[in-house]
This record gives C-alpha cells, structure tokens and sequence, in this order.
C-alpha cells in the first residue's frame, strides 16, 4: 500500500517532541470529537472549539483530510498506519488483509443480502470486516466487538468515515464484559448524510452485549443436560500435521 507513505510521513512530523503511540491515540481522539454527539448545542460548539485550539490544528487537520481521502472505496488507511508505525505486530496485532476480508464478506453474505440485515465481528480489530460487509452493502447495520480500546476507536472512525451505521463495543466477547460503546447513526442534512455516534457505558443499551434472558424465555429448551460427544477411539493427532 504505497498510498500510505504521505499518511506515515505527516503521523510522524504531527508525533514529534512525543511516543508514537501517545501520539497515535491522540490522533484517533482528537480526529472522533467532531463526529461524538453531546447532549447540547452548548456542549457540541465548546467541543467545536476546543478541535480548534488544538496546538497541532493545522497539522492535525491535514491529517485527517489525508485520512478521509485514503478512506475512500472503504479502505482502512488508519488500521494500516498503526500496524506499520504502533503495533509492528505486537501481541499479533496484524490485521486482516483487506482482499481476504472482501472475499469472506462474499462468501458469507453473497450478493443478495438484504439492506438493514445485521453483521456481527466479535474480534473486529480496525473494521475491516465491517468496512467489506458495507462495501456489498452500505445500508446493511454493522456491529463490531474488541478487547483493544484502540481498535475500537479505530473500527469507530472507519464505520464514521464511510456512513456506515450500528455500533462498536469495547468488551470481551468471549466473557461477555462491557466497558463502553459506541452507537454509529447518520442525519440527513442538505441531501447528505452526516455520521455522528453517541458514547454510551451502560451494557443495557448495547445490542451486541449479551442481556439476561427473562420470564419464560429463560427456559431451556432441552429435557435433558447436554453431554458432550466423545470419539470411540483415542485421536493421536499432532499439532500442525494438517499442512
């Protein structure tokens, strides 16, 4: 991805005098506080203001048209600023190759899937599932999940950069914890459709966290405990075999 050595070259002038990854999270949060929808005008226009007496305005705003213009044809340029300057692949932290992530997209959605049909990633990294599942449909409503704060601020700005709507939860999918989310709409406004999301730490309001079930849909459907099913002879397979 040759369109990215401008965006690395600009991150790093826009780092200088702090660590990368200060930096990094500082881009990602200054770049949502426009597009974060506060409780009133008053609120919203102080936000306004403080993007603006940003010490780096003129930097940070280069940037994130830089960003906005990669974006385009539902690119993750962001996701693939922080594998080549922040993460280097610590804690395995590479990301989907955006030509795999379309062809799992197709594979699992096909070409006739209906517009406001839900898709859920549970491990969504920087979206990039997402941005493939919207790419076959914008109008589809996009969920995704992850441990890391920093790729769900990630997957945020890219479901924001591209319209996309649904939401994006920082929490454990396998342990069901909720620590914060992130509901992604858009307003219609002069013919246009302006994103915007809304931050929200109660577990209730998420559709992807998993609710209690109550009443009589608590019960279970089955007579009898599941037992799990054991092979009739001892598999003596070994690690990596397959290949």
């Amino acid at each position: 991805m040759n369109e990215i050595k401008p965006l690395v070259t600009a991150f790093e002038r826009f780092a200088y005098g702090q660590s990368l990854h200060e930096a990094f999270t500082e881009l990602l949060d200054w770049t949502l506080l426009p597009f974060k929808k506060f409780e009133t005008a008053d609120q919203q226009l102080a936000a306004f203001n403080n993007f603006r007496e940003h010490p780096k305005v003129g930097q940070l705003t280069s940037l994130i048209t830089l960003i906005g213009e990669l974006s385009e044809d539902f690119s993750d340029p962001v996701g693939e600023l922080f594998m080549q300057v922040i993460s280097l692949g610590h804690n395995g932290q590479y990301f989907t190759p955006t030509p795999l992530c379309e062809m799992i997209a197709i594979m699992n959605l096909g070409d006739d899937i209906e517009a406001s049909q839900r898709v859920l990633d549970c491990a969504c990294g920087s979206g990039r599932m997402l941005l493939a599942a919207g790419k076959i449909n914008r109008l589809l409503h996009l969920y995704g999940a992850d441990l890391d704060m920093t790729c769900c601020k990630m997957a945020l700005l890219n479901m924001l950069f591209n319209s996309l709507t649904g939401e994006i939860a920082h929490m454990n999918s396998l342990s069901n914890e909720f620590y914060r989310g992130f509901k992604v709409c858009t307003t219609l406004v002069d013919t246009h459709y302006i994103p915007y999301y809304i931050e929200f730490l109660e577990a209730e309001h998420s559709y992807i966290w998993l609710h209690d079930l109550k009443g009589d849909k608590a019960k279970s459907a089955f007579d009898t405990s599941f037992e799990p099913v054991r092979a009739a002879a001892v598999i003596k397979g070994v690690q990596g075999t397959l290949f």
